[in-house]
């Protein structure tokens, strides 16, 4: 079948392959899914799912502390933000609107640009700054660049403070 299963004037929402820029970030908004399920649940599975996915592509040590780097980004984001969050279901080759906007904020945390990051985040949490979210993003981006570079995706980082040209 070739056809697109979207109504006429429908647009399809982003794919998680449009979206993310590697393997580390797909692995991060995996287990960002399987945290918010958790949370909205209350079913510890879930969160035993975030973390035997990330152990088994980065083994117990980094995988644990993976997951811990991303469980830290979502508790800052609940804490910060009072708005409903919208997230698919951590198979799910889509990605909403919220998650594409949390996607790009850690792109830009493992690009070094905390400005960027500051103001997305009080963009993203509805507030005027969201300083747990930043600090969460700064604590877990080393993580995801280590995941990145051991799933061997990772992207070009600039050094903090170096010039783009």
């Amino acid at each position: 079948m070739t056809a697109s299963s979207s109504p006429p004037g429908h647009n399809a929402m982003p794919r998680v392959a449009d979206v993310c820029g590697d393997d580390a970030d797909v692995l991060a908004l995996s287990v960002v899914r399987f945290v918010a399920a958790g949370y909205m649940t209350s079913d510890v599975a879930c969160w035993d799912a975030a973390f035997d996915g990330a152990e088994r592509l980065l083994g117990a040590d980094e995988g644990g502390r993976f997951v811990a780097g991303v469980v830290g980004i979502v508790r800052a984001l609940r804490a910060e933000r009072d708005r409903d969050w919208s997230f698919m279901p951590a198979t799910c080759c889509r990605v909403t609107g919220h998650e594409c906007a949390l996607v790009g904020l850690i792109g830009r945390g493992r690009r070094c640009l905390w400005d960027e990051v500051a103001r997305g985040a009080a963009e993203i949490t509805g507030r005027d700054a969201a300083p747990r979210l930043v600090a969460a993003l700064r604590a877990a981006v080393g993580t995801i660049d280590a995941a990145a570079d051991r799933l061997g995706t990772a992207p070009p980082r600039r050094p903090a403070g170096a010039a783009l040209h």
